[in-house]
């Protein structure tokens, strides 16, 4: 679908789901002997299910065997992420898109499963589906205004692994298809919609070869706790472009690899306030990738390739740096209230191979604005992708050799406001604005204003 459709689709389904939440509630059997026959039993924990409209997920507990699973060790999480967006001005026309993720993971407890203690087996499947708003609009940006859009709308294997604790957990070792996002640097996304505001920053402006899921890699992870609140990521990661083929979603082999990342982490997690209950994660890092590529804009001879059009030079790494802050401000009152917290996330990389230089932001989220409605949550973020230098200098010498027209690239600034309407335990809506300053990084070009509509379904 590449129009409104798209949009009225995620709509008729949502308000499906509201009329089944209105008509069907919890109901109440009547009490079974407890030398009632087993069938007697899981008839009579069907008949308690909640009712949609209370249920912590859609689908419910499976007739009482998602509860008997996870109890063996055997963790189902199923949900569907939607961004419904349309751009009110900006961009080459005004359009209409929503895009979609559906997320099915397992997480196996090996000990409750099988008797092996300190295991954990993670597998999870994406599929990503509907249309871009920033490509169908026009909008020529350097962030795209849905997160949750990109990598193909087909089916991947977003994560494969193994991992087992020694030492009473203050040793793990992960082995397996990984996300350099899952690890290092990983911050979420304080409900964000535009992805300038959504981290993990570092995979996100160099994402031909650090990915997030749903794109993963072979590589291997080693957590070590150094104290309780403070630990040391260390992992390698197989570089490959392979990977990000739309044909190769459950792509397992290793031909066309370029080369290893190496990455890690510093990690602290402290808890303040009087009472312990304004905990705080604090990550630094860096990766290292050792893969050949060109020179992001210059040629052989050391002129700006763009204007040249000779072979561009060759740089033997990639590298970079990142920092993340996520903190509690105000404790949240025991009905989640009144909670204040902030996020941050900042990535730079390096100057010889990335066109985007940097990027951070700052999301600040509070609980319970509107009295009687303690889950829902009022967020604001702001944030900047920022151009490499060396790339704008290029733009300035083609525009005067007369080769190009238009402000050179610098800096790109997105702001947005939401709302997160809790409307069941398993369904939230999250309608919100953002606005796009200097979009593309070109102050020659007018702001984009987005709304959108952000839906999460737990399933």
């Amino acid at each position: 679908m590449t129009n409104t459709r798209s949009v009225a689709l995620y709509g008729g389904a949502l308000a499906a789901a509201l009329f089944a939440a209105g008509s069907v509630q919890a109901q109440t059997a009547p009490s079974v002997p407890t030398n009632a026959p087993p069938q007697a039993v899981t008839q009579q924990a069907a008949a308690t299910q909640p009712g949609l409209w209370d249920r912590p997920a859609l689908t419910g507990d499976w007739g009482g065997a998602r509860t008997r699973l996870k109890d063996n060790g055997v963790t189902f999480t199923l949900n569907e992420v939607v961004d419904a967006v349309h751009n009110f001005n900006g961009g080459v026309r005004d359009e209409s898109r929503a895009a979609g993720q559906l997320f099915l993971g397992v997480t196996i407890d090996t000990e409750k499963a099988w008797g092996l203690p300190g295991g954990k087996v993670q597998a999870t499947l994406f599929n990503r589906h509907g249309n871009s708003l920033a490509n169908d609009a026009g909008l020529d940006l350097l962030q795209p205004v849905q997160t949750i859009y990109g990598r193909g709308t087909i089916w991947r294997l977003g994560q494969l692994w193994y991992e087992q604790s020694f030492n009473d957990g203050a040793t793990a070792l992960k082995l397996g298809r990984v996300t350099h996002g899952e690890d290092f640097g990983a911050t979420p996304c304080g409900n964000m919609m535009n992805l300038i505001l959504c981290g993990p920053a570092s995979s996100q402006i160099v994402s031909g070869y650090l990915y997030n899921m749903p794109v993963s890699s072979w590589g291997a992870r080693l957590r070590q706790r150094i104290t309780p609140e403070l630990h040391v990521n260390l992992g390698v990661i197989e570089s490959n472009p392979e990977n990000l083929r739309e044909d190769r979603g459950f792509y397992l082999g290793t031909q066309g690899a370029t080369g290893t990342i190496y990455a890690g982490e510093l990690q602290w997690t402290p808890r303040f306030g009087a009472n312990g209950d304004l905990p705080g994660t604090y990550k630094i890092g860096a990766w290292y990738d050792s893969s050949d590529s060109n020179n992001i804009v210059y040629d052989v001879n050391g002129d700006y390739q763009a204007v040249t059009g000779l072979t561009f030079s060759r740089e033997g790494h990639h590298s970079g740096v990142h920092a993340n802050v996520q903190q509690q401000l105000i404790a949240p009152q025991a009905d989640g209230a009144h909670g204040l917290s902030v996020v941050g996330n900042l990535a730079i990389a390096d100057r010889a191979t990335n066109k985007l230089r940097s990027k951070g932001a700052v999301i600040v989220t509070y609980t319970g604005l509107v009295p009687g409605r303690a889950k829902d949550d009022v967020t604001f973020g702001v944030g900047a992708a920022i151009v490499n230098g060396r790339v704008t200098d290029a733009q300035h010498a083609q525009n005067d050799a007369g080769l190009r027209v238009g402000d050179p690239q610098d800096t790109e600034y997105a702001v947005e406001l939401n709302y997160g309407y809790r409307l069941t335990p398993a369904i939230t809506v999250r309608p919100g604005v953002q606005y796009i300053h200097n979009p593309g990084g070109r102050s020659d070009r007018d702001g984009i204003v987005v709304g959108g509509l952000k839906l999460v379904l737990t399933l």
